[in-house]
């Protein structure tokens, strides 16, 4: 929804660019069928974080693309792209030590591969960029297809 609002206003809004391609992508990551979503506070934090540990959970990011074709037609593009990776078992005390750094208050899962957390990964099977938040893999060919004639 987001992609197709900055779309739709990019091409109505005489003060923004005309843009021929908006993405719009948002992350959340998954253990066990429950949505870890960003943490209300530590105490949510330390807990997703203590869920975590030790095994293997989902980062799922899902991209919407809207392109303006030369011709004036609007395509759009969805898709889920999905990572599974799987945290070292983790003692409560650097759980801890990681949430009072701040780090993990706005992200999917209360934590951040591309920081400090990249120490509790054990293995990702999938796009490692999928999980810092876009999957760049995918998005570089959704995104060739569309200059193909």
């Amino acid at each position: 929804m987001k992609a197709k609002e900055v779309f739709d206003r990019c091409q109505s809004d005489d003060q923004l660019p005309n843009a021929d391609i908006v993405i719009g992508a948002d992350t959340i990551v998954v253990k066990d069928g429950h949505v870890l979503e960003k943490p209300k506070d530590a105490t949510d934090a330390i807990r997703m974080l203590t869920q975590l540990s030790g095994t293997t959970h989902q980062a799922l990011t899902g991209v919407q693309i809207f392109s303006k074709a030369p011709n004036g037609e609007v395509e759009k593009i969805n898709f889920v792209e999905i990572t599974d990776v799987t945290f070292k078992k983790l003692d409560l005390e650097t759980i801890k030590a990681y949430v009072d750094s701040g780090e993990p208050f706005d992200k999917a899962g209360a934590y951040g591969i591309q920081g400090n957390a990249s120490a509790f990964v054990d293995s990702i099977k999938g796009d490692y960029w999928n999980v810092v938040g876009l999957p760049r893999n995918r998005l570089c060919s959704e995104l060739s297809k569309l200059c193909r004639p």
